[in-house]
């Protein structure tokens, strides 16, 4: 018989604890729900056991359902199997191992599983806990025959009345439950409480943040029958005097005599804090099947549709993976890379659906989770595809967020003179040569596969000034050269193309208060944002900070130094339109020189400026260092400010 890898006893404490490190906080529950949703449950309920309140004062966070239950010799496989448990292993289901390393880790003392089923109707129980070298393993009872003689141990019992940790194990079961399973989580000792979680100081969980994240980790309650699963927490709070209003709930007297209310809170899943008066939309963003459900809540509607303690409240860019919620961000830079701005991100929600990756479809891509379900992976154990997802959303952007954004900066930004853009444009023209832009064109002939991105070289050159290099586009049936469809690169992509210098929209540039945790800098690059200045449609946006100290000791300067009697308000158009332009120049410049060969190697291999390098020059550091000590700005000043103001010397 051949000898098969395996996992040795005194390791497997060790693996335990690794993937408890790797998963986040309330793992457990999460780990929890999914196990009683398995089970058929149509009640889950994380509650707090009354029996030990009461007589002790201990407080013991309780997950019981009402689902089918484990038979005795299932329970053991259950909990004493790491990688295993009786449930189908697979990428696209079960590791077997989610529970077990999420919850012992902090319940040294043990954890009690009691379960019921039709074949044991009045309660299978086992326990187990941290042994003394640090290995987990099942507690044993003596075992007695009928003349009270010991016979042996056992590690699975009927459910006991067990005075040293004040409870009868049998009586917490719920009147609701006919069949289903009972986890008690006692900690690290017997007076240990654990209603408000891992007691880990760097997890801070509590009641209140555990109803967050169950709220925020499931996208949906999923059905169980024809309703949605009835999930609650059982929250408490303490009553504060006799004279308070009586609640219907339930009420704990511990043995200090402090009353203990019991609150049930409900589970809904993050969809439903989505208000129903949102704009919602569609749009396919990879050519695996992968989709951007978007939500934009108009005003003066709140974007979140409930309350601080039960949701985040901010709006998120997710994951969906098997209807639970991953990699939720709201922050700037995520939302960015979908070009959605900083005006309209506080009230739009974005939720990727990507498909499963799955063993009977190995060929195909997909997404999987680590195994600590904290992190989501691309097949082939590479990062999500965030950069692609957001540029084929941009490129397909709806117009209803497109408007939305509009009305925002319409009441919030200043109107740009026309004429900054047209000058803009001649000075950028004049550089044209230099600053064509690197794309994906379709080509019969192109070595590139991809799949169209929702726009066309024709598209492009409107957006710009100028025509373009149709050389290679493909024709219509009635001879007339049809354009280019622009591509996102994809190896299965549906598409030949190849790589072209076509001439973009230029970048345009707007000035505003940059928020805190951005107010240091001076400027910053969107590549996916987007202004319409005299009908002429950008291509990126370059933002500069109006209240930099930098900018505003530049203003005074040549409004109070150099032209003191010229109109202050013209003399601060003139130098934020010359550092706007000179910003703008540094972006397409850096763009550039994207492919630009150097130099070669010892070895003779070349070395070229790519994607990741213009990226690092269009940073808000190095951008903002660019802006600094420039003697250009200056004479450009003086120039066009003479013109206009006078010479230095006759201003004075």
């Amino acid at each position: 018989m051949p000898r098969y890898v395996h996992v040795p006893t005194e390791a497997t404490h060790q693996l335990i604890r690794q993937a408890y490190e790797a998963g986040g906080a309330y793992q457990w529950a999460r780990e929890a729900w999914k196990n009683s949703q398995e089970s058929s449950a149509s009640i889950i309920q994380f509650g707090i056991e009354e029996q030990a309140a009461e007589r002790l004062g201990v407080l013991r966070r309780t997950i019981m359902d009402n689902g089918e239950g484990m038979r005795p010799d299932n329970l053991k496989d259950f909990l004493t199997s790491f990688g295993g448990g009786g449930k189908p292993i697979g990428m696209d289901q079960n590791f077997g191992q989610g529970f077990k390393s999420s919850v012992l880790p902090w319940n040294p003392y043990g954890v009690v599983v009691i379960s019921y089923t039709t074949e044991a109707p009045d309660g299978a129980m086992l326990w187990i806990h941290r042994d003394a070298q640090g290995n987990y393993a099942l507690r044993e009872w003596e075992a007695q025959d009928e003349t009270g003689s010991f016979v042996g141990y056992k590690d699975v019992v009927a459910p006991f009345d067990d005075a040293e940790h004040g409870c009868h194990w049998g009586k917490i079961r719920p009147g609701w439950m006919a069949t289903g399973t009972i986890m008690v989580l006692l900690g690290a000792s017997a007076k240990s409480d654990t209603w408000q979680g891992d007691p880990d100081p760097s997890r801070r969980e509590t009641v209140d943040g555990l109803i967050r994240y169950l709220n925020g980790r499931l996208l949906d309650v999923p059905l169980q029958g024809d309703e949605p699963i009835e999930t609650t927490v059982m929250d408490l709070y303490t009553r504060k005097s006799a004279e308070r209003r009586a609640s219907r709930d339930k009420t704990i007297t511990l043995p200090d005599g402090e009353e203990k209310v019991w609150r049930p809170r409900r589970i809904h899943g993050l969809r439903h804090f989505i208000p129903d008066s949102a704009l919602t939309g569609v749009v396919p963003v990879d050519n695996h099947g992968t989709t951007a459900e978007w939500f934009y809540i108009p005003e003066p509607e709140a974007p979140v549709g409930g309350s601080a303690d039960y949701v985040s409240q901010r709006p998120v860019v997710a994951v969906d993976y098997q209807s639970e919620v991953y990699h939720a961000e709201s922050t700037k830079s995520r939302y960015r890379q979908f070009g959605i701005t900083d005006e309209i991100k506080d009230r739009t929600w974005l939720i990727l659906h990507p498909p499963v990756y799955s063993d009977s479809r190995h060929t195909e891509w997909g997404i999987i989770t680590q195994a600590s379900r904290n992190m989501l992976l691309s097949k082939g154990g590479l990062e999500l595809p965030w950069e692609q997802w957001g540029d084929a959303f941009f490129e397909r952007f709806p117009d209803e967020l497109a408007k939305a954004r509009d009305a925002v900066r319409a009441g919030k930004f200043s109107k740009n003179d026309p004429s900054i853009a047209k000058n803009l444009s001649r000075i950028l023209d004049r550089l044209n040569p230099r600053f064509k832009a690197s794309r994906v064109l379709s080509s019969a002939v192109g070595l590139v596969m991809g799949f169209p991105a929702g726009a066309s070289e024709a598209r492009l050159a409107a957006e710009g000034s100028g025509p373009s290099n149709r050389q290679g586009a493909s024709s219509r049936t009635d001879g007339v050269p049809s354009p280019r469809q622009i591509l996102v690169p994809a190896v299965a992509g549906s598409v030949a193309g190849s790589s072209a210098r076509v001439r973009g929209g230029y970048p345009s540039f707007q000035w505003k208060t940059f928020e805190d945790d951005e107010a240091k800098y001076l400027v910053q690059y969107n590549p996916k944002d987007t202004l319409t200045v005299d009908g002429a449609q950008s291509r990126g946006v370059v933002f500069l900070n109006e209240r930099h100290p930098v900018f505003v000791q530049e203003c005074s300067y040549w409004a109070d130094q150099v032209w003191p009697k010229a109109d202050p308000a013209e003399v601060h158009k003139l130098v934020r339109r010359v550092y706007g332009e000179e910003a703008v120049a540094h972006v397409v410049h850096a763009q550039r020189l994207n492919g630009t060969f150097v130099a070669k190697t010892k070895d003779g291999d070349p070395v070229v400026i790519g994607e990741e390098d213009v990226q690092d020059l269009l940073t808000p550091q190095a951008l903002s260092a660019a802006l600094l000590g420039l003697i250009n700005v200056e004479q450009r000043m003086l120039t066009q400010g003479g013109g206009q103001f006078g010479s230095k010397a006759n201003a004075q």
